[in-house]
């Protein structure tokens, strides 16, 4: 499937439930599991946050774990029948508002909210450099905590289908980051990489990153 169709599927009403019922799978309940138990272990040491961005929200699978941080929260996603499923999932929950944006352009101001959160996009992201910047916009806009993943380009999994694609395999190759990457970004933007545990050591490639912005320098 092509890249506009993929995202036209995404932007339907149908991929949105698509989405939602993709977290029946069991396949799906094991890494969301194991996925939810690092994000506890990073949110135990955040505390409390007044303000938090999730994008892309989907349709707000992680919405009540950010409320229960006591943050209000901008829900945002590329794709405006996700926002609509996600408002009709969780009417009445208090929210700062809800803006349909793209992870790499993001229309916020600087430090515009405590917490960025940006959860299973950058490994969608196909082009390296927007890769980059999807990264570069979660720190610009993140005023203290940035917490987002990205799919590492020498965990066992993108290395074994590197090898198989010198072997003849027509699969694509996983759109990936390198951790010296990741942590330049952040150097660069003013933020230190805290925790960045990989969601599995063997067969998985998706590491899980909490960063917090590093203290002003006294005069």
């Amino acid at each position: 499937m092509t890249l506009p169709h993929r995202l036209a599927e995404y932007d339907s009403p149908e991929g949105a439930q698509e989405y939602l019922e993709e977290y029946e799978k069991l396949h799906r309940k094991f890494s969301d599991r194991r996925e939810r138990g690092l994000l506890q272990r990073f949110f135990r040491r955040v505390g409390p946050v007044e303000s938090a961005l999730d994008l892309p929200c989907g349709w707000g699978r992680y919405l009540p774990m950010l409320h229960g941080q006591g943050a209000r929260v901008v829900e945002s996603d590329f794709s405006g029948d996700m926002l609509k499923l996600s408002r009709s999932l969780f009417r009445g929950s208090p929210a700062l508002g809800h803006l349909r944006a793209f992870g790499h352009q993001i229309p916020m101001a600087d430090g515009a909210v405590e917490l960025v959160f940006s959860m299973r996009l950058n490994h969608h992201l196909v082009d390296p450099e927007v890769r980059r910047q999807h990264l570069r916009e979660v720190f610009r806009v993140a005023r203290r905590w940035a917490l987002f993943s990205y799919f590492d380009h020498d965990s066992v999994k993108s290395w074994t289908r590197r090898l198989r694609r010198r072997l003849g395999s027509k699969r694509r190759l996983k759109s990936t980051l390198s951790r010296g990457e990741v942590r330049a970004l952040a150097a660069e933007a003013g933020f230190v990489v805290r925790e960045d545990p990989l969601l599995f050591l063997i067969g998985s490639g998706p590491r899980l990153v909490l960063a917090e912005r590093a203290p002003a320098s006294p005069d």
